[in-house]
């Protein structure tokens, strides 16, 4: 084995070890989102997938966000209360114009 396929293994067998499937959640997604990317962010997905460190150009982006958002939880928790209480605010906003809209049509 040449010293390039010896670090090619390596790096494989490091980058198998940070991402482990289990570990990540990578058996439990539901949902297909679609997204751009350029062209240099392509190649390293396709790199990872040559390598066979991940199956798929979608699994590597899925893993990867799902790391970035599980490293700040605490932060991504509070954006989503946060914007549930802005959708309850603005339901309950909708539900008040319909109010002022009809009774003033029943008043006129």
């Amino acid at each position: 084995m040449s010293n390039q396929e010896e670090e090619e293994t390596s790096l494989r067998d490091e980058l198998l070890g940070r991402f482990e499937r289990e570990k990540h959640g990578l058996k439990n997604r539901e949902i297909s989102v679609m997204t751009r990317l350029s062209v240099d962010i392509v190649e390293i997905l396709d790199a990872l997938v040559e390598l066979e460190i991940f199956k798929s150009r979608s699994e590597v982006v899925a893993s990867f966000v799902e790391r970035a958002i599980v490293d700040k939880k605490g932060f991504f928790d509070s954006i989503a209360k946060q914007a549930s209480d802005i959708t309850k605010k603005r339901e309950a906003a909708k539900h008040l114009a319909f109010q002022a809209i009809t009774s003033r049509n029943k008043s006129e």
